[in-house]
């Protein structure tokens, strides 16, 4: 999906964003078809986007990250961006769940959320 630059509503939404958007939503429907409960952060801003719980009460702290990759690689090598929690997301033991279309990852990729999904 792209934007027009003259569109009125660039200001307020451009590419960036509404990938976000997407990657949440898209990972709000991965943890849902897995069985979890999903709640979303309604803050703009934050360490975490979304909190899942699982049927014991286990608790996920989710930062959703679309998947990227270094420009100045083209195509069909293009170098993906690792990334990593924060500090402070690693002390709330955060985990980062990366959305690539309808595929996604972990980092940590040995989490206990990891598991979960795996085992199921």
């Amino acid at each position: 999906m792209t934007l027009k630059k003259n569109s009125i509503n660039n200001e307020l939404l451009n590419e960036k964003h509404v990938k976000g958007v997407v990657s949440e939503l898209k990972a709000t429907e991965i943890l849902l078809k897995h069985g979890l409960l999903v709640y979303k952060n309604v803050s703009p801003n934050g360490l975490v986007d979304i909190i899942a719980m699982d049927e014991e009460g286990d608790l996920y702290l989710i930062d959703v990250k679309t998947v990227s990759f270094r420009k100045k690689y083209k195509m069909p090598s293009r170098k993906e961006i690792r990334r990593a929690p924060s500090g402070p997301q690693k002390k709330l033991g955060v985990i980062l769940m990366i959305i690539d279309g309808d595929s996604f990852t972990f980092s940590p990729a040995r989490c206990p959320l990891s598991k979960k999904l795996k085992s199921q």
